[in-house]
């Protein structure tokens, strides 16, 4: 993005301006709520500046330090807990279907032995997610990363794992691709019928040595609290840049839970249990902000 103060993070200096604090923001429609009328220039935090990427791109930029707190992917903060810290009450989560976390298979899930699965690109989290839910179910595959597009997934493969807008849209539609309507298995969904607990995907998140400041969090709950009370705005003005209907923009928002209740990190350490071989549950942290 050209306005100032907005900076995607492959363009970000390697100096910063004195007393800058840099915020990561997810490019998915999900995160509208969170930031709702938030903007570097609103005054509320002295020095800001948005940085714009995916998932995985700014869970790399939190892990150097480039960036100073970010929604990072819930499988990162665990793999990296040692050095990470999350704020105590953020989150992205849903009870059941997340309606855009989804695999699109041509066959059956239970006829998914040794599949060839394409895999976004885009966040580990998804990926983790999926493979657990097959191994649970005795089945193995090889995935495949690639970017998404689920005509060309599908077209060399036996399913695909597309996430985001991209993934809420097929969702929606559920369209005919190759000459026939592929299966759909929303992982979210997978994720509680095996648990009876929320998905975490993604919690705000910051390095130890690098806590953000009080205005930042503050600014932060503001935003929050200001996008929820106004959801139809946020999902009038979100929807056409995810190409879907206001009132199936306002639905999909409503799914989500923000606040990182008990039962979120509930769910976020049976996660962690299930997908680092190294998860200690101590090592977990939450900050007291």
């Amino acid at each position: 993005m050209n306005e100032p103060g907005f900076v995607h993070v492959d363009d970000l200096p390697d100096e910063r301006r004195p007393g800058e604090e840099r915020l990561g923001i997810v490019s998915y429609t999900n995160v509208a709520p969170l930031r709702w009328g938030l903007s570097p220039d609103q005054g509320k935090v002295p020095d800001l500046t948005f940085v714009h990427g995916v998932p995985s791109e700014l869970n790399a930029a939190l892990l150097t330090g480039t960036i100073d707190l970010t929604l990072i992917s819930s499988v990162e903060f665990l793999r990296h807990s040692n050095e990470l810290v999350a704020l105590p009450d953020f989150s992205i989560a849903t009870i059941g279907p997340a309606h855009s976390v989804a695999l699109f298979h041509k066959r059956a899930w239970r006829d998914l032995q040794g599949a060839s699965i394409a895999v976004t690109t885009d966040s580990a989290t998804s990926i983790a997610l999926l493979r657990t839910l097959l191994e649970e179910d005795g089945l193995t595959a090889n995935f495949v990363p690639q970017s998404p597009d689920l005509d060309a997934m599908l077209a060399v493969h036996d399913a695909a794992l597309v996430i985001g807008d991209v993934a809420l849209r097929e969702c929606l539609l559920r369209r005919e691709i190759h000459g026939s309507t592929p299966y759909m298995t929303d992982l979210g969904q997978a994720w509680f019928e095996r648990t009876q607990l929320p998905f975490t995907y993604a919690v705000w998140a910051f390095k130890q040595e690098q806590p953000p400041s009080g205005a930042l969090v503050n600014a932060l709950r503001d935003a929050r609290r200001r996008g929820l009370a106004d959801l139809a705005a946020v999902a009038a003005d979100a929807a056409p840049h995810a190409g879907i209907t206001v009132d199936a923009m306002q639905t999909y928002l409503e799914h989500f839970r923000y606040f990182l209740d008990t039962a979120d990190r509930e769910g976020l350490q049976t996660f962690g249990a299930r997908v680092v071989p190294t998860f200690d549950l101590q090592q977990v942290r939450y900050a007291d902000l």
